[in-house]
């Protein structure tokens, strides 16, 4: 289904809707409507060094037990590191994110958290 109109005196009252399969439209009663854009994750630049699901959304933290390629260091990853050491996601593109422009910039602050961490270990030659 896809919006493909709405109307309403001074709000929303209705939306039309079509059918991408067969074309057919449809009228629904609706007060509010809420557009999330883009829930196709932008991690081909990425190739095959970091873990991906099967839709493409990157493996971090915990959820990289059985990935392939598997986590290489003896030590467990970081919250938000992926399947390379030093290699942080957050935001949409992060397998298991609620995909909210919110959760995203916290998401972004703790990864910024973590890649001092993550020098800080580097330096000290526990990376």
């Amino acid at each position: 289904m896809q919006l493909v109109g709405g109307s309403g005196g001074q709000v929303l009252e209705e939306v039309v809707v079509e059918d991408l399969d067969t074309g057919e439209r449809g009228t629904l009663r609706a007060d509010a409507v809420f557009v999330l854009i883009g829930s196709t994750p932008a991690s081909g630049c990425l190739g095959e060094a970091v873990a991906k699901d099967r839709a493409g959304f990157v493996l971090t933290g915990p959820d990289l037990g059985g990935a392939t390629p598997a986590w290489p260091l003896d030590r467990p990853p970081m919250f938000l590191e992926t399947s390379v050491p030093g290699v942080f996601a957050a935001g949409d593109v992060r397998a298991g994110s609620v995909k909210r422009v919110a959760s995203g910039v916290g998401a972004g602050a703790i990864a910024v958290a973590l890649v001092h961490q993550y020098l800080a270990w580097a330096a000290a030659g526990q990376g």
